[in-house]
């Protein structure tokens, strides 16, 4: 079954995402009570209904699958800040040493 899920739904798989499908959706259930914003709401429910009609095993893997996404995406963007930070580093004029102030011994 191909479910289309959108970014912000996706977010709440990856920080929700447990090892089964149905703790996953109690951990989302379990907030969706104390979620005040209509918006965040709306996306915490209608996560819920889509991983709902998608049957396990399935829904493991995509929430497992997810979970890595994220967790790739989030591991190359710092690796590519680290590579970004060796370079400018790299380029940049060393900055010139500072005396040490003359200090008179006793």
């Amino acid at each position: 079954m191909k479910m289309n899920f959108s970014k912000d739904e996706l977010a709440m798989v990856y920080q929700y995402a447990a090892g089964t499908k149905e703790e996953t959706l109690a951990g989302l259930k379990e907030i969706v009570p104390f979620i005040r914003d209509q918006q965040t709401r709306e996306i915490v429910e209608s996560t819920i209904r889509k991983l709902d009609a998608i049957p396990e095993p399935e829904c493991r893997r995509f929430i497992a699958d997810t979970k890595q996404r994220f967790i790739q995406k989030r591991d190359n963007s710092i690796r590519r800040r680290l590579a970004e930070a060796k370079a400018q580093a790299s380029t940049e004029k060393p900055h010139p040493k500072r005396k040490e102030p003359d200090r008179e011994r006793s």
